[in-house]
């Protein structure tokens, strides 16, 4: 082979080569930028990792691809390095294609970089780039302790408990006495889901001193409207009653729930039981309320979402569309349960979910400011449904921060002491 045909295959190699690096950084971009992009086909959210129930695999890609802009931003910077080779190699025309889409390309994958530095800065929050691409910094491998606490109709409800370190466990040592804790609801529909699906976030907060609990719950179908919201009043009243055996004061135990598991968490703080169900174990069912709550991007006006079109399988939770039973719909929306007495609440969203929508959690915001409840509620404008499921994220990143400030301020002291000792804020949380 001639030096000049050398030379014209590696022109057209290099031609090759960067264009097709050029559009398959244009192919991410149009995923973070379009409303609705092209997606890979489902098998490829797998390759991802496992798909938190509370999703859809198509929105879990999107939700990927926007937290980690970050790496299209080092993939398009080297496909400019590219296009300058190829330009050299002679391939012109092909490296200033290239070099446009590329430029392209870094400009939409910093949109949610901005976005995200704007949002820490209103939040005071400082934003880790070691983060973004390290793991966690603390254990997480200490398995957790499982227990039951319900059997319904037969059923065995459990519940995974994560400790603080040298919190102990029963059978060890005796467990740190008086610590806060924090009973975690999963997501998925009402319908699916399993506790434990985000571990990184219960070891995070047993690394800083709160005693998790992870429960089950009944799923539909058939409609288990009144059970799913009775068990996990059934849980907390458990934790309370059981309070002494696993280090925890009582006055200071909080709700958090992702998705529909952050209905049935402001739902379950909202509302007081009167009568524990069949297999609710729990000698004292009215107290079961919660010093504080937290929800990451959650249904709260069930008729509202209904009418728009969302969470099509509503009417298997509920027993009936909201023609059949409106006023179902209405009782079981968390912004209609809202009053003062209610407990703190923190709320975060993403401005980009498209399986509940941003609007659910700034109604009950406004409804919480109305009457008073304190609150925080931290919009994450780039951010998709189940957005924490990404540790290093920039969301996963605000939230984590803000949220624990919320939980050093409302669980310090019990509900009594945090409501006479504290002032309510410019942004409706009470702050020391």
């Amino acid at each position: 082979m001639s030096t000049n045909e050398r030379v014209v295959r590696w022109k057209w190699f290099s031609a090759a080569a960067v264009l097709s690096w050029a559009t398959l950084g244009l192919l991410w971009a149009q995923v973070i930028l379009l409303p609705n992009p092209l997606l890979p086909p489902p098998l490829f959210a797998e390759l991802l990792g496992n798909v938190p129930s509370s999703t859809h695999p198509q929105r879990f890609i999107v939700m990927i691809f926007k937290e980690m802009s970050l790496l299209l931003t080092a993939f398009a910077l080297f496909g400019l390095v590219m296009a300058a080779l190829a330009r050299r190699s002679g391939a012109r025309k092909s490296s200033l294609v290239a070099t446009v889409l590329c430029t392209a390309t870094v400009a939409v994958s910093l949109v949610p970089v901005a976005q995200a530095w704007k949002a820490a800065s209103a939040e005071d929050v400082s934003l880790s780039l070691l983060g973004y691409f390290a793991g966690p910094a603390f254990a997480a491998d200490r398995s957790p302790e499982i227990v039951t606490y319900a059997r319904p109709g037969g059923e065995e409800l459990k519940a995974d408990i994560s400790r603080p370190p040298g919190g102990g466990s029963v059978g060890e040592e005796e467990p740190a006495m008086g610590r806060p804790a924090v009973i975690v609801v999963h997501g998925g529909g009402w319908r699916s889901g399993e506790r434990g699906d985000f571990p990184l976030w219960n070891a995070w907060l047993a690394s800083k001193g709160y005693v998790v609990f992870d429960i089950d719950y009944r799923l539909s179908p058939p409609p288990n409207w009144r059970d799913a919201p009775d068990d996990v009043r059934c849980a907390v009243g458990w934790v309370k009653e059981n309070a002494a055996r696993y280090g925890v004061d009582p006055e200071r135990v909080a709700l958090m729930g992702r998705s529909a598991g952050g209905h049935l968490a402001l739902l379950s703080a909202y509302t007081q039981g009167s009568d524990p169900t069949p297999g609710c174990d729990v000698s004292n069912f009215q107290d079961t309320g919660v010093a504080a709550v937290v929800a990451f991007y959650p249904p709260t006006d069930l008729a509202r979402l209904s009418s728009l079109g969302y969470l099509g399988g509503m009417d298997r939770f509920l027993g009936g569309t909201r023609d059949a039973v409106p006023e179902r719909y209405r009782l079981l929306s968390p912004v209609s349960r809202v009053d003062p007495r209610s407990p703190p609440t923190f709320l975060a969203h993403g401005g980009d979910d498209q399986i509940v929508p941003p609007g659910e959690s700034e109604l009950l915001a406004e409804r919480l400011r109305e009457v008073g409840v304190p609150h925080r509620l931290i919009g994450l404008p780039w951010a998709n449904h189940t957005f924490d499921f990404f540790w290093g994220g920039w969301g996963s990143q605000i939230t984590r921060s803000t949220l624990q400030n919320f939980l050093e301020v409302h669980l310090e002291t019990g509900p009594r002491e945090t409501r006479s000792m504290s002032s309510v804020g410019h942004d409706g949380q009470r702050n020391r």
